[in-house]
């Protein structure tokens, strides 16, 4: 009973996620503006009472962007030197020279502690017991309508503060179903979850929705209900009642609950010469000298007395593999220790930590 209800509510999510998806790839007014801790309330106000109010118009810009930035360096364009160089359309120079302005300065400063922001990401997390973690990936679902455009940026910066969770980017994840001829309504079949939970390498799916009783109203603040599903099981790893205000607050608990119940792992997305490009890095904690085991994805297991998913069960080793360097927001490249038919798509699981 409790999995056709799953499917049930998942079907009606994945159809209000397909017009949502095509909003969050353009911008579809998402509010990113809380990815990461910024400076002392007291001092940031003290700083805004001075500005004109298009000053403060501006420097709100300029941080909505800066938050993003942090989200997804890649992001990083043309508009955010523009508008943080002073003049909108004026000419930037060398950072460095004799007669550098003092707008050109606060930009050079900007800079500078964006990149200690993203140098700063945390890499290794510890669970309770002090043991390393390795953070999960998870595709938030929304049935919010449009009070999910705010759900899909507040929720994934909350979960991204804790130390067992990487959202999966909602455009990333519609971008990679139309390239493989998939659309996001064929969420709604287990089966399909399954299917590219394996080929992307998703831990869990999130679902966000008004619960049905009187509990969605909470004194002045709306209650949502959240259930966390086992991406490649099926099953209901937990289930959450939470307002916005206290994303943080449940964000812990989901993330301790999805470290406790899946295993890690990466994907190989490329193998140029003796290099291997894996899907994960800083961000999902992995360090330079982790050793990784490569194996094919095995076949998929059914209980015969329950007809259920247990998963995939593990193929044959391909070969073990060494993190050497990170780039972008949350990929590593390695080096091949032992290659027994390597390939792009195999799945990837820690062997031996590297020592602190």
């Amino acid at each position: 009973m409790i999995n056709k209800c799953i499917v049930a509510v998942l079907l009606l999510a994945c159809c209000i996620m397909a017009g949502m998806l095509s909003s969050c790839s353009s911008g579809g007014g998402l509010k990113d503006a809380i990815l990461q801790p910024k400076e002392s309330d007291a001092k940031k106000e003290a700083e805004l009472a001075k500005m004109t109010p298009e000053e403060r118009k501006k420097q709100a810009e300029i941080d909505q962007m800066e938050d993003e930035i942090v989200a997804s360096p890649f992001m990083v364009t043309s508009d955010y030197f523009r508008k943080t160089a002073g003049k909108e359309g004026a000419t930037l120079h060398l950072f460095g020279s004799a007669e550098q302005s003092k707008k050109e300065k606060e930009l050079e400063e900007r800079l500078a502690k964006l990149e200690k922001r993203l140098q700063g990401i945390p890499e290794r997390a510890k669970d309770s017991h002090g043991m390393p973690v390795l953070r999960r990936k998870v595709v938030l679902l929304s049935l919010l309508g449009d009070l999910g455009l705010d759900v899909l940026s507040l929720l994934p910066a909350a979960l991204r503060r804790t130390d067992g969770i990487v959202p999966v980017d909602a455009s990333q994840l519609a971008q990679y179903l139309q390239e493989h001829g998939r659309n996001v309504a064929e969420l709604a079949s287990a089966a399909t979850r399954r299917e590219v939970a394996a080929e992307v390498g998703i831990q869990a799916y999130i679902l966000i929705y008004f619960p049905q009783s009187d509990q969605s109203v909470k004194g002045k603040k709306t209650v949502l209900r959240l259930d966390v599903i086992h991406a490649t099981e099926s099953v209901l790893i937990g289930s959450y009642l939470s307002s916005i205000e206290d994303f943080d607050k449940v964000a812990k608990k989901i993330s301790a609950d999805v470290v406790r119940a899946t295993d890690w792992s990466c994907r190989i997305i490329k193998i140029e010469d003796d290099r291997v490009y894996l899907n994960a890095g800083r961000l999902t904690g992995l360090q330079p000298g982790d050793k990784l085991r490569a194996y094919r994805r095995g076949k998929e297991i059914i209980d015969p007395i329950t007809k259920r998913s247990l998963g995939f069960g593990p193929g044959k080793v391909t070969g073990d593999l060494e993190v050497k360097e990170f780039f972008g927001t949350d990929a590593s490249t390695a080096a091949i220790i032992s290659d027994n038919g390597l390939g792009q798509g195999d799945i990837v699981k820690m062997l031996e930590l590297a020592p602190y």
